[in-house]
């Protein structure tokens, strides 16, 4: 079977991950990595580094995954390169990933290896379901939204886009995260977070309102 090339945006950590992901498929092999401002000649796990304006400048149809683990600049890249024209995103899903076969992946979502991702469940556009992240039935994932390593989701969750939830946290079922919300690694959210709050604990309570434009990562 014939791969189809995928250029990486990115080269940190959560971009090495993708590249193991994509390594132990057979769907995708990667052309380059993209950076914003790679020194001459600077190569990434053996592979060339392209200047992002250098990439955007030549446009094209060429498939581009975004290695980015912070969504606040996730975003910021997927709005710039669909600007230069760029529209095909695939999903990228770990061949130890285990998704039930009605989940809906969107365009430019990663799942990575040792995901569960039971029935019902949507996952929206440029999410990230981190290694191994649990998430039951019923759940919707709205735009960019994250679940760090460990993360479980109980059934009939929303969480909303460009929430995240840190390591090792736990959502109880039915809950409900607005866009934006951050759960702290560790925590037990068993109340609805409202968009841009900041909960952790176990039980998790409100700890303050994220500033706009706030990184997590």
């Amino acid at each position: 079977m014939s791969r189809t090339p995928v250029h990486i945006v990115g080269c940190g950590g959560h971009a090495k991950v993708i590249t193991s992901m994509i390594a132990a498929g057979d769907r995708f092999e990667i052309a380059s990595f993209i950076d914003r401002a790679p020194a001459a000649g600077t190569r990434f796990l053996d592979r060339p580094v392209v200047a992002e304006e250098v990439f955007l400048a030549e446009g094209g149809g060429d498939a581009v995954v975004f290695g980015l683990g912070e969504w606040q600049h996730r975003a910021a890249a997927v709005a710039r390169f669909k600007a230069a024209g760029f529209s095909s995103f695939p999903a990228v899903v770990a061949p130890s990933a285990t998704v039930s076969p009605d989940v809906t992946v969107g365009e430019g979502s990663v799942l990575m290896p040792g995901v569960y991702v039971n029935a019902g469940s949507e996952i929206g556009d440029f999410c990230v379901l981190n290694t191994g992240a649990i998430l039951d039935h019923d759940c919707w994932l709205g735009r960019g939204a994250a679940l760090a390593p460990g993360v479980t989701v109980g059934g009939g969750c929303r969480i909303g886009g460009g929430a995240y939830i840190g390591i090792g946290a736990s959502v109880s079922h039915g809950r409900t995260l607005g866009d934006g919300a951050v759960l702290g690694g560790g925590g037990f959210l068993k109340d609805d977070a409202g968009a841009g709050e900041f909960w952790a604990g176990v039980p998790a309570s409100f700890i303050r309102k994220r500033a706009p434009g706030e990184t997590i990562l």
